[in-house]
């Protein structure tokens, strides 16, 4: 048991920087004790108050009926609170809360825990009367009710994890309240500054917000449009594999990853080169952290846009700055980046093709390559670079 403490405690502290990874410390208390599920929360704040709501094995469904139906009408958390339990440390069994009689009568029981296999809890209590009293977090393992109640062994871990867990979470809203203001803005900036569209999507893959260049390519209905709030595509076929894939990636079953990613081409009418997409869903805890640091509702997935015909903005003062190439050397990697071959942007410079040949292996020197299609592949890669504006 001592090197499940140790595994733990380390796992613990790194969520304290990485919140993504609480599901991971989750998952090894489950693993460790017997537990079908966990779930670590903030009995008096919600995610977007502050709060922390990290699960394993914990459908987004199940968390949504949770939040909507049934919080307020929760026997065990309620029964706890009645007795003080939220208000320091301690650690309890659902046997300690309520008889089984109690438990099956409850409408929480029979309408929401029980069908998702939840019925033996093992919680403990992180209030310290300082910094988390306002929070009062509580971690719990669960079980069926069909299966045996949680042993000594499993209420003695979580003891030994407490201190840790408290000062974790102490350490949590410390960097909250000292970073707030600074990660909205920097995540806000980040987004901002890509060279690419960003659309950012909630749980019912609905738009929450985007960047300028999202807005952009939006704005010009050519292959993708809003409508009553969601991302469609204009041709059918698009649209259907569009919507299975932000469907994939916003359903999650509260393991780390939330769903599923997908790369997908979108048809324009204009006949322009086709939109890339890239459908990236976003872990629970993540996504969480994601849309505090924006203001905007519970982020679940990023939709990421590049148009092709698009070229980054101060393409050719980089090009200088990271490979040294003249204006003229310059002009040609951006009519190559335009389809263009070198003969064709000779004639458009007004430049025997010799010349563009030479410049073009004048190029390759200074960029490292030796061919063509490694230039563009690194060019490509430039463009994918932040704006500096």
């Amino acid at each position: 048991m001592g090197g499940t403490v140790d595994a733990l405690i380390e796992d613990i502290y790194d969520a304290v920087t990485f919140p993504e990874r609480w599901g991971g410390v989750l998952q090894r208390l489950c693993a460790s004790t017997g537990a079908t599920s966990g779930f670590l929360f903030t009995a008096s704040a919600c995610p977007d108050a502050q709060g922390l709501w990290a699960r394993h094995n914990i459908s987004d469904g199940l968390l949504s009926d949770y939040t909507t139906y049934f919080r307020h009408r929760d026997l065990w958390t309620n029964v706890a609170a009645t007795r003080g339990l939220l208000s320091h440390c301690d650690v309890w069994r659902s046997e300690d809360i309520a008889t089984e009689t109690e438990l099956r009568r409850s409408a929480i029981f029979n309408d929401l825990l029980n069908p998702h296999g939840i019925g033996r809890l093992c919680a403990v209590t992180l209030a310290d009367g300082g910094e988390l009293a306002a929070l009062q977090p509580v971690l719990s393992l669960y079980r069926p009710a069909d299966a045996p109640s949680f042993a000594d062994e499993a209420a003695r871990l979580l003891k030994d994890c407490a201190p840790h867990l408290q000062r974790a979470m102490r350490l949590r809203v410390r960097l909250w309240k000292g970073d707030e203001r600074g990660e909205a803005a920097w995540s806000a900036r980040m987004i901002e500054r890509l060279p690419i569209g960003v659309v950012l999507l909630d749980g019912r893959a609905r738009i929450v917000a985007m960047n300028r260049i999202g807005q952009a390519i939006l704005d010009a209905r050519d292959g993708l449009r809003s409508q009553h709030g969601g991302l469609l595509a204009d041709r059918r076929a698009d649209a259907g594999r569009l919507a299975r894939a932000l469907d994939a990636a916003v359903t999650g079953n509260g393991q780390a990853a939330s769903g599923q990613a997908a790369d997908l081409r979108v048809w324009r009418p204009s006949g322009r080169a086709p939109y890339m997409l890239t459908v990236l869903p976003l872990s629970a805890e993540a996504a969480d952290g994601a849309a505090n640091g924006l203001g905007v509702a519970t982020i679940r997935a990023a939709v990421h846009v590049v148009d092709p015909t698009i070229g980054a903005v101060g393409l050719e003062a980089r090009l200088g700055s990271l490979f040294g190439l003249t204006p003229v050397e310059i002009r040609l990697v951006v009519d190559l980046l335009h389809d263009l071959t070198p003969a064709q942007s000779g004639d458009r410079r007004g430049v025997a093709v010799s010349t563009v040949r030479s410049q073009l292996r004048s190029v390759f020197a200074k960029t490292g390559t030796t061919r063509q299609s490694e230039l563009m592949n690194l060019m490509n890669r430039c463009l994918m670079l932040p704006t500096r504006d």
